[in-house]
């Protein structure tokens, strides 16, 4: 997918590109981490740990692993060291912006 404005591609798994989306309808998602690894839940209860892993890593989203949603229900996450939030940067709500004009080849 091209980086609208930036000049870059950026190569998304499919999971990485659902959680994107999802993060776009739903502003803020929750975190938990167990064993040192950060994943990503949705509303609807799937799970994204790799597709969280790339978000990062290209700088679409801030995790902070220690600011928990109020409201969500961490415990139907089974067990969790760390319990946080995460939501798009002004670079993943561009991204987004590409995707959704441009689409994923």
């Amino acid at each position: 997918m091209p980086c609208g404005g930036c000049g870059q591609e950026l190569i998304l798994t499919k999971s990485a590109i659902e959680l994107l989306e999802a993060l776009g309808e739903y502003a803020f998602l929750p975190v938990g981490e167990r064993d040192g690894r950060a994943f990503a839940v949705l509303p609807d209860g799937r799970r994204f740990e790799s597709g969280l892993t790339a978000l990062k890593l290209y700088g679409l989203v801030d995790v902070d692993p220690d600011l928990p949603l109020q409201g969500f229900d961490y415990d139907a996450m089974g067990k969790t060291d760390r319990r946080g939030s995460m939501a798009l940067t002004k670079r993943g709500q561009d991204a987004l912006e590409a995707l959704s004009v441009q689409g994923a080849e």
